[in-house]
């Protein structure tokens, strides 16, 4: 299967080193595609990577991770989001959970922390990516069925075996 993008946003260069070399994100099901500084450039970048996880930073310059999150969410609907953040404060994660970001986790971030995240992550992704293939599955096999069913029903209908209505 496809690897699932990852854009990685922080404006401390030293957390988004840290976070880029120390993942194993292919093991994990998932490749880094880009990274940002802020907000406004996270945007930017999203709009062309499309990416399919944000991992990003709550506080900012410029747009703030949750103010990233709501803007994404409404440009790329599929994709998930995880905020992480040195606040450990009630509300910043009640606005993360109202804009459905997948997971909240306080700084310092370990790797086995964030690989525990990118594998619950991976199954949800997993199972949309399953059940979108198979909807698309069942409308493709539904239209190649419908010219048989039409005729069938119409030879039936005049044939008798259907009374009309």
């Amino acid at each position: 299967m496809d690897l699932y993008r990852v854009l990685l946003v922080d404006d401390e260069e030293d957390i988004r080193v840290g976070i880029s070399r120390k993942m194993d994100w292919e093991g994990l099901g998932f490749t880094l595609v880009g990274e940002a500084e802020n907000g406004r450039e996270a945007l930017e970048l999203a709009e062309v990577l499309s990416p399919d996880v944000v991992l990003t930073d709550i506080k900012m310059p410029f747009l703030d991770g949750l103010e990233l999150c709501r803007i994404l969410s409404g440009r790329l609907p599929a994709s998930r989001f995880v905020i992480f953040s040195g606040f450990d404060e009630f509300q910043y994660a009640k606005q993360a959970i109202q804009m459905n970001v997948f997971e909240y986790i306080l700084k310092p971030i370990s790797a086995e922390e964030l690989s525990g995240v990118l594998r619950k992550l991976r199954e949800t992704l997993d199972t949309e990516r399953t059940q979108r293939q198979n909807t698309e599955l069942l409308r493709r096999r539904y239209e190649e069925s419908l010219p048989v069913l039409r005729e069938l029903f119409c030879t039936q209908l005049l044939e008798g075996s259907i009374p009309p209505e």
